[in-house]
């Protein structure tokens, strides 16, 4: 399988729900209507690099569906590439750290298909990214995946902690 990647967009809305929903991390999945939200405010302020959403795709054909109106309708069905992963990236300074620093905030690939590269893939991109922009350093965290994440060359550094809020 040849593994493509390029910053989302809205036409990839519908499949990146459906790749949101196999993220788990113990907590509820996200709702459409929060998801809707939140990927319409990182494309929204894309600009500004903060968030940088990168999606894998392969050669596979299917037709765009639209996720609530984020994608507009048209008479001709588009056919894209199908998205098979996807990650989020923060880039942002720190106080005690010289230059930019970006951390992965997600990395999901399609149940399908894992195994076959799309992770390392898509790390790739990142790190080619961050390299044209001068970030002096990436780090992830992951309480599943860290063989992954040091067979592509990242040391463990600390542990993860959580505290999920009660709001409403």
């Amino acid at each position: 399988m040849i593994i493509h990647t390029r910053r989302a967009e809205r036409e990839d809305a519908y499949e990146l729900f459906a790749l949101a929903r196999q993220y788990t991390t113990g907590r509820t999945a996200i709702s459409k209507d929060d998801f809707i939200v939140t990927l319409d405010n990182v494309l929204k302020y894309r600009d500004q690099e903060t968030n940088v959403l990168f999606v894998a795709y392969s050669d596979e054909k299917v037709t765009v569906r639209s996720l609530d109106g984020l994608v507009e309708k048209s008479d001709e069905p588009d056919v894209r590439n199908k998205v098979v992963g996807y990650t989020l990236m923060t880039v942002s300074r720190l106080l005690h750290a010289s230059g930019l620093t970006a951390h992965i905030q997600e990395i999901v690939v399609d149940e399908s298909v894992r195994g076959q590269g799309v992770g390392e893939r898509l790390m790739q991109v990142n790190e080619r990214y961050c390299n044209v922009r001068g970030v002096q350093q990436i780090s992830a965290s992951t309480a599943r995946i860290g063989s992954f994440f040091n067979h592509i060359g990242y040391e463990p550094v600390g542990e993860h902690y959580r505290k999920v809020l009660g709001h409403g």
